[in-house]
């Protein structure tokens, strides 16, 4: 039996202000302290593991398992296969636009000129070659010139960035008379480089913007928009298979028709099989080895 004064019932606020009066602050601190330790601990691994997937993903390796690996049944639910990719876009001319997202643009070809308006986000372009009708792309105030070439531009409230993945281009002002070749535009930018020209570039006797190298591996990294990505949720193996073939640059094939109702999940890039196979055989003990122009799946036993 408890013989000392009973314990109050206290109000939340109340609460705040019962250590004190009962020379138990210390402890009670200690406690608020490590548990907000450990709660900062957890967030700072979460943050870590969401960094370490993004770049994953960035790379076209991660490969998302929210399900582990099942054989199809007359129970089992409807899978999806989701591929993403760009929007593309053939012109008259033979030329291709590839769009990033809900980017948007407007054509207006003419028998002088053959002109492209970004009005929202990032476009690849594949230009084919005519001396005779200069290919022009215009973003905000700049325009971007070229006859037989591809390049990427993208419109950003902070400016214009252009890349060139083969030929050059001359990038100037979309004032300037586009049919008119420029003498000088402010930036001729050629295969591998890229330039971002801002509003104070295009004021009168600014300095010309800077035309900077990219690396092949930052050049794959800014267009990876562009490569068909396949998401795979609860999937025979034989779906994930022949998508991958339609799409990837390897072909894949199985070694049993049974083992094409193993159901996989995940995401991954079309253009990375060696991080596809490698994620098949760590998540599903899939093996892969040297076939006729691809590889053979098979399960060992």
């Amino acid at each position: 039996m408890h013989d000392g004064p009973p314990t109050p019932r206290l109000s939340p606020d109340q609460a705040l202000d019962w250590p004190g009066r009962t020379a138990t602050a210390d402890a009670v601190l200690a406690a608020v302290q490590r548990r907000v330790h450990e709660r900062r601990r957890r967030r700072q691994r979460v943050t870590a593991g969401v960094a370490a997937l993004a770049l994953l993903v960035a790379a076209g390796m991660a490969w998302v398992r929210p399900f582990r690996a099942s054989h199809a049944s007359a129970g089992a639910s409807a899978s999806t296969a989701t591929l993403t990719q760009p929007t593309r876009q053939l012109l008259a001319d033979g030329s291709q636009i590839e769009l990033n997202g809900d980017s948007q643009v407007q054509v207006d070809f003419s028998a002088g000129i053959r002109r492209v308006v970004i009005l929202r986000g990032e476009a690849h372009f594949e230009v084919a070659h005519d001396s005779a009708r200069p290919f022009v792309v215009v973003a905000g105030e700049v325009s971007v010139r070229a006859v037989g070439t591809a390049f990427a531009v993208s419109l950003a409230p902070a400016g214009v960035n252009v890349l060139v993945t083969d030929g050059r281009v001359a990038v100037d002002r979309a004032s300037v008379d586009p049919v008119a070749l420029p003498v000088k535009p402010i930036a001729f930018v050629a295969k591998g480089a890229q330039v971002a020209v801002a509003a104070a570039d295009l004021t009168l006797h600014a300095p010309p913007p800077t035309v900077v190298e990219v690396s092949a591996p930052e050049l794959a990294e800014r267009l990876a928009w562009r490569v068909p990505r396949l998401e795979f949720n609860d999937t025979p193996l034989r779906e994930a298979v022949a998508l991958f073939n339609l799409h990837g640059t390897v072909r894949l094939s199985l070694a049993t028709p049974a083992l094409g109702e193993l159901r996989v999940s995940g995401f991954v890039r079309a253009d990375n099989s060696a991080a596809l196979l490698q994620l098949l055989r760590a998540d599903y003990g899939i093996e892969a080895r040297r076939g006729d122009g691809g590889f053979v799946l098979s399960r060992p036993r």
